[in-house]
Formats: structure tokens, C-alpha cells, sequence
């Protein structure tokens, strides 16, 4: 039994570092277990057949193993050292796989050690079980080929590793919802009790960097305490909300969603005064299902503002455009075109960034220079300007602020390097408005324009279509592609030989580090590289 027992132990713990890649993917599917059996299931995902060949190697290793050292130290020892065979099976697949590295890493929270720990725990029953049965069987059946090779089973425990997990996710998922509600019920006190001018902004893009250019440009007046990254759940909202006190002035959440009804749910946690919107466009269509649902859903922030609450929109949005006209509380429209509040004109990006004029309410021609790059940005600006001012900023606060806003990471960053090259980082998120943004800063650079991509997801029945259309628009804008991961090579590719680029100027490779590698050989002094998104690791 203490054998058992210690064998089961072992093989849990391997079994748990065997399983990281699963727990990504777990976790940035949200602990969605719909969405994790969606990237399981795909033809792509590579892993289950990695799985199926530790685990052939391991029983055939076990097996000539057992067999050669049964006649010398015993059928017991004999299998001990099959044993040690599966487990160096799994310490070298443990080690390939720490090669394949993570887009994201794994964020290790509380909720990711609660998972770990109940999953340990169920590989452990598994094991234990599953040797007391073989034990049991080989006592009952009682065929010697049986009992010389029943622990050799064992080896074939890593294909239920999935499985497991996902168990493990269900057995802890009531436990982690009574924890989201403390969280939620804690924050909700935090804020009604708060005094804060609340603001809450979302869009189908640029609702982080909206974000932090508005905390930044506030701050030059107010203490501001803002959502950080993209934390734009509710557990995410909720755990920032504690950190409120009576120093701060303002409260800044950034709203995300899936589907319909997750605004409505952030809403009625904040309670913001000022809503804004961003944009919307077809990004998460997979998840929303149709693009009414992402413009309705869009608008759940707006009717649910608080009494007497003010709307921001985007006046270069499509649909932003659309909401504004159906709200009916207190409302301002900002950006380049329309009848807006605060608007610019003037705008030159180079490698330094972004110079621009800026008016406010009739105050016009305001100088204004950040180290954001392209008109986009600008917009974003605009609509930051605009809360700023109506929460009490000066043009000059405003201007003084816009002076001191940061790159914001992976979204048209330049990136500092020793060699005579602009490299550009746009890899978080791309969509459909945020190339056209890229193309935009891409244009402003002079030299050879090199492209790395993997195209854009999440879009549902028009994926197919809107990498093709990419591509034709990769084929007008960049000298050379690199296109990374099959996911939407084919459609991509495609689109750039219907737009005109020679096929010996696209290249195309499998994982991002060797398309890095593609990249490196042929850089010269004076190209210019956009990466232009990067997919997440629940994509293969």
C-alpha cells in the first residue's frame, strides 16, 4: 500500500508539470470549459498527439524493460525500473515542451493554485485507483503475462490528462463563483459608498489605451486609480475596487465582453457617471454570434449610466456614430470628423511620434505632441480630451498631460533597438479598425517595409473573408510578409497574390520562432518591421 501510495504521488506531480500547456489554455480561455474543449477538439491543436506518443514510448519502453530485468532482480523490481523509464519519458516531454514558449505566460493567481491543488489531488485518486484495480485484476484473473505487465497501464495515464483537468475546473467552479460574489458584493459596497467620479469605457478596440490616456491626462489634476492591463472583468473590476480610498478622485474601469449581457453585469457593478464608447466592429464575432449582438451589447454601458450620466463616442466609428444618436442623456462626440467637442487637424507621425493641433470647445490650433503613433491614436486622444474637460481640466491641464502619455505596450509601439531598424509592435489584438491604423503608421516610414503576421481571429464566418481582404491590403502597404502559424495562412496568402506581391516576397512559417528567424536573416539598415498581431496560445 505505502508503495502505492508513493508511486501515485510521483506520477500526480509528473502528470502536473506534463499538464501545463493544458492549464494555459484553461486559463486564457477564461476557466470557460466550452471554449477549452473547442481548442482541444480543433484539428490544429497538436498536444493530444503528443500526448498518445509519450505515452506509446513510455509502455513500450516499460515493457522491454520489464521483461529484460524480470529473470535477474524479480518481477517487483523489475517494474520499478519500467516505472523510472515512464517517468524519464515524461521529465523529457516536460523539457520539449518548456521550448515552445508561451505568447502569454502563465499568470500564477490564486484561482490557478486552487485549480492545481484539486487537480493534483484527482491524479493521484487516478493513479492510486487505477494500480489498486490492476492489482486486484491480476489476483483475480490470475495470468502471469497480466500481472508481469499491469503496471505498465500506468504509462497510459497522461491521455486523460484533459480530462482530468477539466473535472478538476468543474469540481472547484461552485467554489470559485462564491468568491467572484464576495468579490463583487465587497466592491460594490467599496463603490457606493465612494464619493469618486466613476468612468467606464468600452469598444470593440482601443479601450485600454483609451484608458490609459485618459488616467494619464486626469492625472495632472486628480488622483486617479484606474483598471490595470486588461483587466476588464468582473473579478478583475472587483479586485482593483478594493484598492479605492478616500485620496482618490476618479475611478476608471475598462469593460470587456464576450457575449451579451457582460456590460450590463460591469455596469451595474460601477455605476459610472461618464461612459465611453471606442468603437465597435465585428472583433469577437465568434463569441457574440452576430454583429447586432456586439452593438447592443456594446450599448448595455450606456444604459445603465448612472442618473444623469454622460455618454463619450467615438465620431469616426461606423457605429459609434449610431449609438450616440440613440442615447438620450447628456452626450459629446470626439475625433476627427462630425459635430464634436474636441477634435485635431495637423497630425505627422515619424519615429519620434506624433505632433498634432489639437481644439477644445471652440478654443482651436492647441499645440500637442506624444510619443503615440498615427491618427488613431489622435482619436483615442480626442476622446480622452473630451472627459477631461468635462470633468473640470483646462486645455492647458490637458495639453500638459497629452505631453506625459507613455507607449502603450504591444499597440503600435516603437521599439528601441541597436541597429538602424523601426520596429514597430502592434501584436496585441489586431482587428479590422487597428489595421487600417497600422497600414497608416506603416506608410509614414520611408525604407523597406517587412511585415510579420499571423492574421486576425475571433471573427466567426468571416474570418476567412477578412484575412483575404488583409492580405490584398498587405500587398498595397509592405514590401515583404511573413505569414506565422496555419491558422489563416492560406486565406492571407491568398490575398496577397490577388494584390499584386511577388510570391518569392511572402514567406511562410509554421511557429513565430522561426518566422523571427526568417526575419533576421534578411533585415538590412533602414527597414522598417511591423508586427502586426500575435495569437494567443489557445490558437496553433
Amino acid at each position: 500500500m505505502a508503495t502505492y501510495v508513493t508511486l501515485s504521488i510521483l506520477n500526480a506531480v509528473a502528470l502536473l508539470f506534463c499538464s501545463m500547456k493544458f492549464i494555459l489554455v484553461m486559463q486564457q480561455c477564461s476557466y470557460r470549459g466550452k471554449r477549452y474543449f473547442k481548442w482541444l477538439s480543433h484539428k490544429d491543436t497538436p498536444y493530444m498527439s503528443r500526448l498518445m506518443l509519450l505515452c506509446m514510448l513510455a509502455f513500450l519502453f516499460f515493457c522491454v524493460l520489464n521483461m529484460t530485468f524480470i529473470s535477474m532482480l524479480g518481477e517487483t523490481f523489475a517494474s520499478y525500473i519500467g516505472f523510472c523509464a515512464y517517468i524519464l519519458f515524461i521529465i523529457m516531454y516536460i523539457n520539449s515542451e518548456k521550448n515552445i514558449n508561451a505568447k502569454v505566460p502563465l499568470k500564477k493567481t490564486r484561482r490557478l493554485i486552487r485549480l492545481c491543488i484539486t487537480y493534483t489531488i484527482l491524479l493521484f485518486l487516478l493513479t492510486f485507483g487505477t494500480l489498486t484495480l490492476l492489482n486486484y485484476l491480476a489476483f483475480v484473473i490470475d495470468n502471469k503475462v497480466f500481472a508481469l505487465l499491469r503496471l505498465s497501464i500506468i504509462c497510459l495515464l497522461p491521455l486523460l490528462i484533459p480530462v482530468v483537468l477539466f473535472l478538476a475546473y468543474a469540481i472547484n467552479e461552485p467554489l470559485e463563483y462564491l468568491i467572484r460574489r464576495y468579490y463583487i458584493r465587497r466592491a460594490e459596497q467599496i463603490l457606493n459608498k465612494s464619493s469618486v467620479i466613476k468612468i467606464g469605457i468600452t469598444g470593440s478596440f482601443a479601450k485600454t489605451s483609451v484608458k490609459e490616456i485618459l488616467k494619464t491626462i486626469l492625472s495632472q489634476k486628480y488622483r486617479v486609480l484606474a483598471t490595470p492591463n486588461s483587466f476588464n472583468t468582473p473579478l478583475g473590476i472587483a479586485r482593483t475596487v478594493t484598492k479605492l480610498d478616500s485620496t482618490h478622485d476618479v475611478f476608471i474601469a475598462e469593460m470587456g465582453a464576450r457575449q451579451k449581457g457582460d456590460i450590463k453585469e460591469l455596469a451595474k457593478l460601477v455605476k459610472p457617471s461618464i461612459g465611453v464608447l471606442t468603437g465597435v466592429n465585428n472583433q469577437h464575432l465568434e463569441s457574440f454570434g452576430s454583429a447586432e449582438n456586439i452593438v447592443s451589447t456594446k450599448f448595455e454601458l450606456f444604459e445603465n449610466l448612472a442618473p444623469n450620466g454622460i455618454g463619450v463616442f467615438a465620431s469616426d466609428n461606423e457605429n459609434s456614430v449610431k449609438l450616440f444618436e440613440r442615447f438620450y442623456g447628456e452626450k459629446y462626440l470626439a475625433g476627427l470628423n462630425g459635430n464634436v467637442l474636441v477634435t485635431a487637424k495637423n497630425i505627422k507621425t515619424d519615429e519620434r511620434g506624433t505632433t498634432f493641433t489639437l481644439d477644445i470647445d471652440g478654443e482651436k490650433d492647441i499645440k500637442c505632441s506624444t510619443v503615440l503613433l498615427g491618427s488613431h491614436s489622435v482619436k483615442n486622444i480626442c476622446l480622452a480630451a473630451t472627459v477631461a474637460y468635462k470633468i473640470g481640466l483646462t486645455p492647458k491641464e490637458i495639453v500638459a498631460g497629452i505631453s506625459r502619455i507613455q507607449s502603450i505596450g504591444h499597440r503600435l509601439e516603437l521599439v528601441p533597438n541597436n541597429k538602424n531598424i523601426v520596429i514597430i509592435d502592434d501584436s496585441y489584438n489586431a482587428n479590422e479598425e487597428g489595421i487600417k491604423s497600422a497600414m497608416e503608421v506603416l506608410d509614414s516610414f520611408k525604407g523597406r517595409k517587412i511585415v510579420l503576421t499571423p492574421g486576425l481571429v475571433e471573427l466567426g464566418k468571416i474570418e476567412n473573408l477578412v484575412n483575404y481582404e488583409f492580405g490584398k491590403t498587405l500587398a498595397i502597404h509592405a514590401d515583404f510578409v511573413i505569414v506565422v502559424g496555419k491558422h489563416n495562412a492560406e486565406m492571407i496568402i491568398k490575398g496577397l497574390l490577388e494584390g499584386g506581391m511577388p510570391k518569392e516576397n511572402i514567406k511562410f512559417e509554421k511557429t513565430l520562432n522561426k518566422g523571427n528567424k526568417v526575419l533576421n536573416d534578411m533585415l538590412c539598415d533602414g527597414d522598417v518591421v511591423l508586427f502586426e498581431n500575435d495569437l494567443p496560445d489557445n490558437y496553433n
